[in-house]
């Protein structure tokens, strides 16, 4: 499978958090300045302290998803990844410990063997 589509999507989605910050910004000047509603203007008496205000609800929201989000949704792709042979990633670490395991195994009759020749030669 091409990773040409997935890179594409990644590259657009972080271009379109630059544009989105940008966004942000115009809409809350036009909602802080806006003539039909002046209750954020009494609330916030300077532009910048509304922008804080709203910074300090980006920063609560940030440190929420970090902290129940993004665990839940790393679980979740790595619970997927290894479904019905999906990564090849996993596939491969299967295989490593199945080796590992016949490695321990040939260790462990080549110690006993050596354990037995040891045991002749001293007598």
């Amino acid at each position: 499978m091409s990773t040409r589509v997935g890179g594409m999507l990644t590259l657009v989605g972080e271009a379109m958090f630059l544009f989105s910050i940008l966004n942000f910004l115009m809409i809350s000047r036009l909602q802080y300045y806006s003539e039909g509603d002046s209750y954020i203007r009494t609330v916030f008496p300077h532009y910048l302290l509304f922008l804080a205000g709203l910074g300090t609800i980006g920063f609560v929201a940030m440190w929420m998803v970090y902290v129940y989000v993004l665990p839940s949704k790393q679980r979740f792709s790595q619970e997927q990844a290894v479904k019905d042979n999906r990564s090849p990633m996993y596939d491969r670490i299967l295989e490593v410990q199945d080796e590992l395991a016949e490695m321990r195994k040939m260790i462990k009759e080549l110690s006993e063997k050596v354990e037995k020749l040891s045991e002749k030669d001293s007598r």
